[in-house]
């Protein structure tokens, strides 16, 4: 879902997501961050949406889980 960067835009960078363990349902969600000040902006796309601010000054998060 990443997009070039124009003046003005947020620029989603797409996030792969598996699942650890075998459940009764299977896991389809997009999920996308983009850099903003102080952190990360996380939106997670399944069946609906959600919104969410990870908090990161730095940026340091790689955008994976930690083991």
């Amino acid at each position: 879902m990443a997009h070039t960067s124009e003046e003005g835009q947020l620029v989603w960078e797409g996030l792969n997501s598996t699942r650890t363990e075998k459940g009764v349902f299977s896991l389809s969600w997009d999920i996308n961050r983009t850099k903003v000040p102080g952190g990360w902006l996380v939106l997670v796309i399944q069946n609906t949406s959600g919104l969410t601010f990870y908090p990161d000054p730095d940026h340091k998060w790689d955008g994976k889980s930690l083991p």
